[in-house]
């Protein structure tokens, strides 16, 4: 392929069609007018595809699809020493969490700033937005289940 670079003195030198920069001579006999940064060729990744104990293979694909597939077999999250040495990463089919420290939930200080605001937004939005307004409390840990049920009675009184 002959190249005609008028930009170049070096005739060896070949430019980027968008922004000048030198392409190195190998990827421009590729055929490539681009340098890496202006290309709009979607970059590669690979998948380890395991036959057996031995004989894997690699298969090229595009990266997002890689990427996707990599990522549910890594084996980190399924508490594997194989991978840095530790197993920080446990399976967790269920995504059940553990609650934080009950010594936490329901202080009285959050029990009263929650109260407080449940009862501005009874008096600006009504009784059902200060009731959701005290679910979300109790998923968050901040109260308690049982002081959600009495600050409910509580706007029950005022909302009449």
């Amino acid at each position: 392929m002959e190249w005609l670079d008028l930009k170049s003195k070096n005739m060896n030198v070949k430019l980027c069609s968008k922004c000048d920069v030198e392409i190195p001579l190998k990827r421009a006999k590729m055929g490539y007018l681009d340098c890496v940064k202006c290309s709009d060729v979607e970059s590669y990744g690979f998948v380890n595809i395991i036959n057996h104990k031995t004989g894997n293979t690699v298969q090229p694909m595009p990266k997002k699809q890689a990427d996707a597939i990599n990522k549910f077999g890594d084996r980190k999250r399924f508490g594997t020493v194989l991978k840095g040495g530790s197993k920080s990463y446990t399976y967790n089919p269920k995504k059940t969490y553990s609650a934080p420290s009950l010594a936490q939930i329901g202080s009285p200080k959050l029990f009263e700033k929650v109260g407080e605001e449940a009862m501005y937004l009874l008096e600006n939005n009504g009784f059902d937005t200060a009731s959701l307004y005290i679910d979300k409390e109790v998923e968050k840990y901040n109260i308690s289940s049982s002081q959600a049920f009495r600050l409910r009675q509580i706007l029950q009184v005022f909302a009449q």
